[in-house]
């Protein structure tokens, strides 16, 4: 099974699912060589990122990407609940368009449903380093600026 979902659940920020679930391909069978997978990308508003965040993380506001691991041994499987107004405020942070930023948080999640942990520094460098190649190879192949207008 290969299948990827993705549902725009808020309106402040234009996310083009064509283009996300097309990258989120890109990045799971070539990059990644995944053999079976189901994922759900969720885009939601700022509100709605804080109380999953709370009621799921413990954790007050809103966040860039939540991931919900549902992984088996034969397939990988998760929700990537990302919020775009987050994403936005990373991608002016760091100079980059927010299709880039969102392609980044898509890797991130995927990353968490492969193993990788992001709780303690030591490990964080291993995820930000694989985070980073995965998104410099992704980069040379999509146009991530594609993945959302405005």
């Amino acid at each position: 099974m290969k299948q990827i979902r993705v549902r725009n659940q808020q309106r402040r920020f234009s996310v083009v699912s064509k283009e996300i679930r097309k990258v989120t391909i890109l990045l799971m069978d070539e990059l990644r060589e995944t053999s079976a997978y189901d994922l759900t990308i969720v885009f939601v508003n700022e509100t709605r990122m804080a109380k999953i965040n709370l009621e799921h993380l413990h954790h007050g506001g809103a966040t860039d990407i939540i991931t919900f691991d549902y992984t088996t041994p034969a397939l990988l499987h998760g929700e990537l609940i990302i919020c775009p107004v987050v994403a936005s405020e990373h991608a002016d942070q760091y100079q980059v368009t927010l299709g880039h930023e969102i392609a980044r948080n898509i890797i991130h999640g995927v990353l968490h449903l492969l193993g990788y942990d992001d709780s303690k520094s030591i490990v964080l460098e291993n995820m930000k380093r694989a985070e980073n190649r995965l998104l410099q190879k992704l980069a040379r192949r999509f146009p991530l600026d594609t993945l959302s207008h405005g």
